[in-house]
C-alpha cells in the first residue's frame, strides 16, 4: 500500500462519512436516519472509488439511491398518503437487480462480494421500516463492511467501521432498555 495524496483524501472523506453513519445509529426518527445515510453514502461512494474499491463504491451508490427513494416515500406518508405495496415491492426488486447488475460489472474476486452482502442486509433492514431491526442488522452489515475495508486496505475505514459497530450496538441496547422501561411504567403496552 502506497500512501499518496489520493489515499489521504480518501481517508479524510472516510472519517466524515463514518461520523455521519455513527450518528445515524443513535437516531430514532426514520426520516433523519435516511437523510444521514444518504449524505454519508455520497462520501462512501467517493472514498471507495478513490481506493479502487469499485464494487464497494457501486454498492454505496445503490444505497444512496435506495435511501433517497425511501426518504421520498416517508415524505409521501407524512402527508397522509399511502404507498402502494406493489410499488414498494417493485422498488425493492429493482434495487436488488441494480445490485446484481453493478456487481457483475465491478466484480473483482470473491472478496468484492463482501460489500454486496452488506448492501443487501441494510436494504432488507430499511425496507422493514423497523428502526430497531435496522440497528441490529447494522451490526451484521458492519462486519461485512469491516472485512471489505480490510480488502481495499482502508486503515481509517477499518478503525471507524469498528467504532460504527460499537455505536450501532449502543443504539440497539438503548432502544431495548427504553422499551423495557416503558413496559415497566405502563405494562398494558405491547
Amino acid at each position: 500500500m502506497k500512501i499518496t495524496s489520493i489515499y489521504i483524501i480518501s481517508q479524510i472523506i472516510t472519517i466524515a462519512y463514518f461520523a455521519i453513519l455513527s450518528f445515524s445509529y443513535l437516531l430514532k426518527d426514520r426520516r433523519k436516519i435516511l437523510t444521514a445515510n444518504f449524505v454519508a453514502h455520497i462520501g462512501q461512494t467517493t472514498a471507495m472509488a478513490m481506493l479502487n474499491g469499485y464494487t464497494g463504491a457501486a454498492m454505496a451508490g445503490v444505497m444512496m439511491l435506495r435511501d433517497l427513494i425511501l426518504l421520498v416515500q416517508e415524505r409521501i406518508k407524512s402527508k397522509g398518503k399511502d404507498i402502494n405495496k406493489k410499488f414498494d415491492l417493485s422498488i425493492l426488486i429493482i434495487t436488488v437487480i441494480l445490485v446484481v447488475v453493478l456487481t457483475i460489472f465491478t466484480y473483482n474476486g470473491p472478496l468484492s462480494l463482501l460489500s454486496v452482502i452488506a448492501t443487501l442486509i441494510t436494504t432488507f433492514a430499511l425496507w422493514q421500516k423497523n428502526v430497531k431491526r435496522y440497528k441490529i442488522l447494522g451490526v451484521l452489515a458492519g462486519i461485512f463492511w469491516l472485512s471489505y475495508n480490510i480488502v481495499i486496505m482502508s486503515i481509517v475505514g477499518i478503525i471507524l467501521e469498528s467504532i460504527l459497530g460499537i455505536c450501532s450496538t449502543i443504539g440497539y441496547i438503548r432502544d431495548i432498555k427504553q422499551e423495557k422501561k416503558e413496559k415497566e411504567i405502563n405494562p398494558c403496552t405491547k
